[in-house]
């Protein structure tokens, strides 16, 4: 009795093995629903919107940039960077 009882067992539990083991997991996109951001997005991706005229800046603008830019290396750069305030001290 013990022996079919021990056999049983053992078989039911080879049995179950492979419904324990972790199946692979395909992933595929979701392309069912598609958002005003994902057609926006695919749009930038591939140009189909993209212009075909130079953008340029005006001169005043430029101007004002490239101030911005000269300006910047009248500080110094500091140690460490401190994000407890954005003000100067």
């Amino acid at each position: 009795m013990k022996t079919s009882t021990l056999c049983l067992a053992l078989l039911v539990a080879a049995i179950s093995m492979p419904t324990f083991a972790e199946q692979d997991i395909e992933y595929t996109p979701n392309t069912a629903q598609q958002t005003t951001t994902h057609r926006l997005l695919e749009q930038q991706r591939s140009g189909q919107n993209a212009s075909t005229q130079e953008q340029y800046l005006s001169g005043p603008a430029r101007t004002e940039i490239y101030k911005r830019y000269v300006k910047s290396f009248t500080h110094p750069i500091p140690e460490r960077f401190s994000s407890d305030s954005f003000t100067e001290e």
